[in-house]
C-alpha cells in the first residue's frame, strides 16, 4: 500500500526509502519527510510502550540530564517570575526539575503511567500528568516554555497531537524541540543504515525543511536551528 498525501505538505509524490524490520518506509520528495507507511495501529504502538522498560535506568542518570537541561533552558527562556514550562514527553521529569529549579512553574507530560510514578517520587516540587496531549489537565492553561525532546519521531499522528500542543503555547512562546536529522551530511545514503532507523519506535524523519513546513502549519515560526555535528535535528520555534 502506498501513502496518498504527505503529513507535512500535502504533497503527493514519494518513492521508497526502503523496508526495517518489515516495515516499508517511504520518501516525500517535496518536502523531504521519510515515514513508516501504513503506521502500525494503537495496539502495537501501545505494547511498544509498555515494554519500553527505560524509567529506573533513565532514572540513575537523572543528575546530569537535569544539569544539560538547565543549560538548554538558560540559553533560550528569558526567565522570570511566573514563567511556565511544560515538557511534553517528559519521561521521569528532569526536564522539569530543571526548570523547577531555575525559578519556573514547572509541569510534565507523558504517555508512560510508571514513568510519572517515579517522576512525582524523584520530583515532588513539579506538577505531572499521565497521559495523551489531549488529556492535560485544563486548568493548567498555557505556557511560556514547551520542551519537547526526541518524542515528534514517535508520534503516530503528528499533526492531531501538534494541534492539541499548540493551543498550550502562549503567544509569542517558545518552542525547544529535538529530533533525530535525517537531512544530516552524515545519515547514510542507504537510509535503513542510519541507527535511527527503527521502526515502529521511529515512524517520522524530519529534515529542517520538513521541519519549517511542519511547525508552520501548527502556528509556529522556526527563530533557529543549532548546528549539531551529529545527526540531531535541534529548533527553536515562536508561537504566532
Amino acid at each position: 500500500m502506498n501513502p496518498e498525501i504527505c503529513i507535512v505538505c500535502d504533497g503527493e509524490i514519494f518513492e521508497p526509502a526502503g523496508t526495517h524490520s518489515g516495515y516499508s518506509l517511504f520518501h516525500c520528495l517535496q518536502c523531504g519527510l521519510r515515514f513508516t507507511h501504513p503506521i502500525p495501529g494503537a495496539a502495537e504502538i501501545a505494547a511498544i510502550y509498555t515494554e519500553y522498560g527505560t524509567n529506573r535506568s533513565y532514572a540513575a542518570k537523572a543528575e546530569r540530564k537535569i544539569r544539560r537541561s538547565m543549560k538548554r533552558i538558560r540559553r533560550y527562556m528569558n526567565r522570570g517570575p511566573g514563567k511556565r514550562f511544560l515538557d511534553v514527553g517528559c519521561n521521569v521529569g528532569t526536564a522539569v526539575e530543571a526548570a523547577r529549579r531555575l525559578g519556573l512553574d514547572a509541569h510534565g507530560i507523558d504517555i508512560g503511567d510508571q514513568s510519572i510514578e517515579i517522576a512525582r517520587e524523584m520530583f515532588p516540587g513539579g506538577h505531572f500528568h499521565a497521559g495523551p496531549i489531549e488529556s492535560l489537565p485544563p486548568e493548567w492553561g498555557q505556557f511560556d516554555f514547551v520542551y519537547s525532546a526526541e518524542v515528534i519521531e514517535h508520534l503516530p499522528d503528528a499533526n492531531a497531537y501538534f494541534n492539541a500542543l499548540s493551543l498550550r503555547i502562549k503567544p509569542g512562546g517558545l518552542l525547544f524541540l529535538t529530533t533525530p536529522d535525517a537531512g544530516h551530511w552524515r545519515v547514510p545514503s542507504e537510509f535503513t543504515k542510519w541507527d535511527q532507523v527503527f521502526p515502529p519506535h521511529h515512524l517520522l524523519y524530519f529534515t529542517k525543511d520538513a521541519m519549517r513546513r511542519f511547525l508552520d502549519r501548527h502556528g509556529l515560526e522556526v527563530v533557529k536551528f543549532e548546528w549539531k555535528l551529529k545527526p540531531g535535528l535541534h529548533a527553536i520555534a515562536r508561537r504566532r
